[in-house]
Order: C-alpha cells, then sequence, then structure tokens
C-alpha cells in the first residue's frame, strides 16, 4: 500500500526545526514505548507521525513533561481524512492539518474512533501503570482528560513521563494501513519544532522466522533488522537516532534530491 505523507514544514517564524526517526517494533509494550521528545513550557512542540501497519493492533509512545503548566495532545488520523475528503491532501501540509484537528478537536476524536482506533494515556502512579485519559467513552474522569488534552487545557501538577498507547477497540489488527500523527506541546507557544518518523514494519507477508529474528534483534537493543521485513525506508539522509537540525536535512536533501517527508511509500 503506498501512503502520502503531507509536507511538515512549519509556517511559524523564528522557530527551529528538528527531525529523527525510529523503527516500529513487533513486541510493543509500554516498557519499550519509542521515546517523542520532551515537552518544556513554551518552548518544544513535539510530533510523530507513523503507521499503524496492515495485521498490526498497537503502538506504544512516550513524551516526558519538565515543568508544570496547560498539555496539549493532538491525535490526528491522516488515513480517515484523506478518505473522508476524498483526496491524498497533496499541497496541504502537516501543520495545516494538525491545525485543524486543534481547532476542530470534536471532529479529530470522532474520526480516530469511527476507524475504530482507540488511544490511552497512561502514567506511572506508585509503579504501576494508570489510565489517565482515553478517547474512549463512557470511561468517566478518564474520558474528560482525554477532552481536555485535546483542547489543551489538561493541567500537568509536576513534571513526568506519559505513555501513548494507540490501540484498536477490539483488540483486533487493522485490517489496512492507518497514517497518523501525533502532537504534544505544553503551553500555548514554541520555538523548536521537533518530528519524529517512524519506520514501518511488514506485518503482513513476513514469515515466522523473521519475526523471530527481528524480536531477538530488538531483545539485544540492534538497529538492525532484517531488510525483509522493513517497509516504507526513509531517505538516507535521515539519521537513524537522535535529532537532526533540519537545515541539515535539507542540504542533504539538495544534493540526493531525496525527499524527507515522502516516508512509508
Amino acid at each position: 500500500m503506498t501512503t502520502t505523507v503531507l509536507n511538515a514544514a512549519t509556517t511559524q517564524t523564528n522557530v527551529k526545526s528538528w527531525e529523527k526517526t525510529t523503527t516500529d517494533i513487533y513486541t510493543e509494550s509500554i516498557r519499550n514505548a519509542r521515546d517523542m521528545g520532551q515537552a518544556r513550557l513554551n518552548y518544544s512542540r513535539l510530533s510523530m507521525v507513523t503507521t499503524l501497519s496492515e495485521n498490526e493492533k498497537e503502538d506504544w509512545f512516550s513524551f516526558t513533561t519538565t515543568s508544570r503548566g496547560k498539555l496539549r495532545l493532538t491525535a490526528l488520523n491522516i488515513s480517515a481524512a484523506q478518505k473522508e475528503n476524498n483526496t491524498d491532501l497533496k499541497g496541504t501540509t502537516l501543520d495545516e492539518e494538525l491545525e485543524e484537528a486543534v481547532s476542530n478537536y470534536e471532529k479529530a476524536i470522532e474520526q480516530f474512533k469511527g476507524q475504530n482506533l482507540k488511544i490511552e494515556v497512561y502514567q506511572y502512579v506508585n509503579n504501576r501503570e494508570k489510565l489517565i485519559a482515553t478517547n474512549e467513552e463512557g470511561k468517566g474522569k478518564q474520558t474528560e482528560a482525554f477532552d481536555q488534552m485535546m483542547r489543551g487545557q489538561y493541567n500537568v501538577e509536576k513534571k513526568g513521563t506519559f505513555y501513548v498507547h494507540v490501540t484498536t477497540k477490539d483488540g483486533k489488527p487493522v485490517p489496512e494501513d492507518t497514517l497518523y500523527a501525533l502532537q504534544v506541546q505544553l503551553g500555548d507557544k514554541y520555538s523548536h519544532d521537533y518530528l519524529t518518523q517512524e519506520k514501518s514494519i511488514d506485518h503482513k507477508n513476513v514469515t515466522e522466522k523473521d519475526i523471530a529474528y527481528a524480536k531477538a534483534q530488538e531483545s539485544l537493543g540492534s538497529a538492525m533488522v532484517s531488510s525483509k521485513v522493513l517497509a516504507g525506508q526513509l531517505a538516507s539522509a535521515l539519521l537513524s537516532a537522535g535529532y537532526t537540525n533540519m537545515a541539515t536535512i535539507q542540504n542533504s536533501q539538495k544534493s540526493t534530491g531525496i525527499s524527507v517527508v515522502d516516508i512509508l511509500a
């Protein structure tokens, strides 16, 4: 399946942009959630663009808040928006679509739920996982907390780590690739923009041997994974770990002719 990723360029002036990549894994859990970065008050904005691949049922991500403040978590189901608009959204930037999700958060919530997707946000309390927010209806304070996050009105009392779980409502794998984005911001402005783009893994056509090999590599903390099990490789101009200044990436693009925003193709 070919998926179009939107241009991630920011329109805000005097903002420094940074980018990194992560790789999806088979053994998803809160303990190996991929790190999106640190949410600092009126300083940083964190974005994650990834795919819940066909025959996959969950993703885990984490971010850390460094102070108190109002937290916004924006969840955008890009695949659902594409289907609804009957378009691949060419000419539309990721920022513009995320801004639309911010201003029309109720629609954004419904798009996720309409695709049979559930979002849960956890924190560790007394060494136990505690659900603090979800887009699932009927969960009382947790449902209300998720609405507050989407509105940018969730009150963070102290610094800590949040874990975002994107999964299916029925626990079954998704029938087709679902491209989505998450964005986190503490406060109402930012000067540093951090984008994480994730390499997807083929959950449909790999053999048990491939999966066993990939799990072994994951357990060893190795970035080496069989080329057969990887899909949607990013441009070689991107680094596999750590944020890279976008100015450096753009210079590399000019020499290679590869666009870093054409991922998961």
